[in-house]
């Protein structure tokens, strides 16, 4: 019987050869050896995470300010300073509008048919604008002053529901009102020289700003009011 090396001897007797003893100290060392690369070793950080975390807090802010504000609605010219009566038989005009968005329209309370329906498309700025209070203002100018008192235009005023803190109903003097719808807001208004019970008037409206100038004007329909809302918002919070 051959005798065995003492390092044989050893490993046989711990259950190992040579070969497996190798085998396993490398095996070992692997384990011993199994790091993470390079780039697990930055994904591990914390303070990758952080960044990343950072970026993606940010990213909204940076994409909302990249986007194009709309631009506020052009001036077209400055009104004329004017003074009428309201429904309440007080004075009222350019004085008491200063400071304030408002929106101009003209109408007669014995029109039969296109002046209802401005009414009711004014109430819907109205509704529309309500959040604003009375930052907003809607003015209604009476292309029939002669016949159209204060009492009359307060009725009016009742029948479409309108807030007699924002919106106004004026009358007064023919002469001062066409100089302001006429010359001013430079819209048609009179009587037909063939028919001097017909009134004519425009069925328009207009944006004024703080300052009394006009900065636009918008049919009477789904689009113009949605239009018209939208620039009463840029005018408020953009001049």
């Amino acid at each position: 019987m051959a005798k065995m090396d003492p390092i044989e001897e050893t490993s046989a007797a711990q259950g190992d050869s040579p070969v497996d003893k190798v085998a396993n100290t490398s095996a070992s060392m692997k384990v011993l050896d199994s790091r993470p690369g390079p780039i697990w070793r930055v994904f591990g950080r914390s303070a990758f995470w952080v960044a990343g975390v950072a970026l993606l807090a940010i990213a909204p802010v940076a994409g909302a300010l990249s986007r194009h504000l709309p631009d506020p609605p052009p001036v077209y010219v400055t009104l004329p300073r004017f003074e009428l009566t309201n429904s309440f038989g007080g004075k009222f005009g350019s004085a008491q509008l200063d400071h304030h968005v408002w929106v101009a329209s003209f109408a007669f309370t014995s029109c039969p048919s296109v002046c209802p329906k401005l009414m009711k498309k004014l109430q819907i700025v109205q509704h529309r604008t309500r959040n604003a209070g009375s930052a907003v203002n809607i003015v209604t100018f009476s292309v029939d002053p002669e016949t159209d008192t204060p009492e009359k235009l307060r009725a009016y005023g009742k029948r479409f529901k309108a807030s007699p803190y924002r919106w106004k109903f004026l009358t007064g003097d023919l002469s001062v009102i066409e100089k302001t719808v006429v010359g001013g807001f430079k819209l048609a208004m009179g009587k037909d020289a063939d028919n001097l019970f017909e009134i004519f008037h425009s069925e328009r409206f207009a944006l004024v700003d703080r300052t009394g100038r006009i900065r636009g004007y918008y049919e009477a329909t789904d689009e113009g009011i949605d239009k018209l809302v939208r620039d009463i918002g840029l005018v408020l919070n953009l001049g």
